[in-house]
């Protein structure tokens, strides 16, 4: 007969083996950290621990060890600064490769007769390619950023070529393109079908802007699902090597979204991807308004925690820069060859009502790219109009870039549920591609002005920013945009000293909210992500520098040391 007290013992082990039992282990735990959290409730840990893919405490290295179980990874950060997984609210990774790698690659090409060069040789070495497609020639190569198209004609005059600019509000094309896209002196141009036309002859000079380039869209062989694949596999890995977790692309159509779902399957898509359907956009429109539309109405077939394909881009102007936008004041007189040209938008105030209702309706949040300061008043006289119709429907709506927001606008707009704002491309600071021809275009005064930041933050609007790669930048680096934000200088350009509106330069903290958690709450997923607490994604990023204890001029140049998606590192620069 056992003994009391071996009865006890074996009681004890088995209370004691229940415990172990049910006590919670992490996966992952990062201790010894600067973990600067975004998380007003606790700006600041020392230590997280990650359960399948989400913080599950995050706190004292101490309180994170007691996770510790038998298979637990432990990554000791030997104090380095980690921070959250940044969101970068407007990418063209669908767009780039197709005028890029996937064909000709221009980007960066600096003058004329290289970019001739270069389209001679592919033409030579791909004699099997029906179109000669490159991209993107920057802006200011070209006189009045015009180029001709004899200058492609005498290189290749058998076969069409179109090249891309960097804003992909252009293109230059050789005769033989126009002539498949049926670009001719009589072809009818608007706000939206800019044809460059010689003074004299008025033909077609071989530049085209805006929605003209659908014309030339719908002649090209589109890429198919196999070609997209890899190309954006190494986009998504660049943007996770500058700490980018997720972005929302400026541009979607079914070919790229089929590809984002085929490595998704194959366990190779490591970021977060925040899809917007074209629809009567730029490019990428070789189908049917009505077969964008439908892949729209099927999108949630695609949707998953890496997928969000809720959202929709709608151009309502192209751009101060090129005289396509409409304004508050006309254009300069030298710029517009004429006294009182206000420029225009790219549809009345109650068309883009009727569009936003069928889409705040669908669930779908609008994105919509206004840059002159009367289009942005105009999509928000559409958006009250659009609240006032359905209201509020819970689904998130934004207005990107905002060049020349007027401060006014701003209290209407933060007056809106579920509307906010994002500022991109990142030329709240002198800009080589864009500060030039703005002043050109609207004069020094009005230029001084733009992108009020500060003023934004302070109505209470959710506000994110986006780099607009490649469109604008050559780098989706997030760093150039947090330091610029602070400084309202450039800071890798000696060319481009000084400041723009530095009245609206913001604090660290509020550059760094603005990358991570504002970019979050205007995606409507701040529940989710945007800032390292528990229960959300484990989204995060350790640097090699902490932002907080070296001089503001030093941010840019800040290196990612590891990205960390889902619990899982999915970048290491070692």
């Amino acid at each position: 007969m056992r003994s009391k007290f071996t009865l006890f013992l074996l009681a004890f082990t088995l209370v004691l083996a229940c415990a172990d039992a049910s006590k919670e282990t992490a996966d992952t735990i990062y201790t010894n950290g600067k973990i600067y959290t975004v998380n007003d409730a606790q700006p600041w840990a020392e230590a997280v621990a990650i359960k399948d893919g989400k913080f599950i405490t995050v706190g004292s290295t101490a309180a994170v060890e007691a996770l510790t179980g038998e298979s637990t990874k432990v990554v000791d950060l030997n104090g380095q600064f980690v921070m959250p997984g940044v969101f970068d609210l407007h990418a063209h990774p669908f767009i780039t490769p197709w005028y890029g790698d996937m064909n000709l690659q221009l980007d960066g090409v600096d003058s004329k007769e290289k970019i001739l060069d270069m389209v001679k040789n592919y033409a030579i070495e791909n004699p099997d390619k029906e179109w000669i497609i490159g991209g993107q020639w920057l802006l200011g190569l070209f006189p009045e950023n015009s180029p001709r198209k004899e200058w492609l004609d005498d290189i290749v005059p058998d076969r069409p070529v179109a090249l891309l600019d960097q804003t992909g509000h252009g293109m230059w094309l050789n005769s033989k393109a126009m002539e498949l896209a049926g670009i001719t002196k009589d072809t009818e141009t608007s706000q939206l079908i800019v044809i460059h036309k010689d003074p004299k002859t008025g033909e077609p000079t071989g530049t085209i802007n805006e929605q003209t380039i659908q014309m030339v869209e719908q002649v090209i062989p589109q890429a198919q699902v196999a070609d997209y694949g890899e190309t954006i596999y190494g986009i998504f890995d660049t943007f996770l090597s500058y700490g980018i977790t997720s972005q929302q692309t400026a541009e979607g159509h079914k070919v790229p979204i089929e590809a984002l779902k085929q490595l998704e399957d194959n366990n190779r898509l490591k970021e977060r991807v925040f899809v917007s359907w074209d629809w009567k956009t730029t490019l990428n429109l070789a189908y049917s308004l009505d077969d964008i539309e439908n892949q729209i109405k099927t999108r949630e077939k695609y949707a998953s925690d890496f997928i969000y394909p809720n959202y929709v881009k709608i151009f309502a102007d192209g751009g101060p820069f090129s005289g396509t936008s409409l304004l508050l004041q006309p254009y300069e007189k030298e710029f517009a060859g004429e006294e009182g040209f206000y420029g225009g938008a790219n549809m009345t105030v109650e068309e883009f009502t009727e569009a936003f209702k069928m889409f705040d309706s669908w669930g779908v949040g609008v994105h919509v790219h206004a840059m002159g300061d009367g289009t942005i008043r105009l999509v928000i006289d559409a958006l009250e109009a659009m609240k006032k119709a359905n209201g509020d429907s819970g689904t998130h709506h934004k207005v990107a870039h905002n060049t020349m927001l007027s401060v006014d606008d701003i209290p209407r707009i933060a007056a809106l549920n579920d509307v906010n704002i994002d500022f991109s491309p990142p030329i709240w600071y002198p800009h080589a591609g864009a500060t030039p021809g703005l002043i050109t275009a609207v004069g020094k005064e009005r230029t001084s002005k733009t992108y009020p930041i500060k003023t934004a933050l302070a109505s209470g609007l959710s506000v994110g920013q986006g780099a607009d790669w490649l469109t604008a930048n050559p780098t989706p680096d997030p760093f150039i945009a947090i330091e610029s934000m602070i400084t309202r200088s450039n800071p890798f350009d000696e060319t481009m000293p000084g400041q723009i509106n530095v009245a609206e330069a913001i604090t660290l903290e509020q550059a760094l909210y603005i990358t991570t958690l504002g970019g979050a709450e205007v995606l409507g997923v701040e529940d989710k992500l945007g800032s390292i607490a528990v229960g959300k994604f484990a989204d995060m990023i350790v640097l090699d520098q902490n932002l907080f204890d070296i001089d503001i001029t030093e941010i840019y140049g800040t290196k990612v040391e590891s990205t960390i998606v889902d619990g899982k590192e999915v970048y290491s620069k070692n």
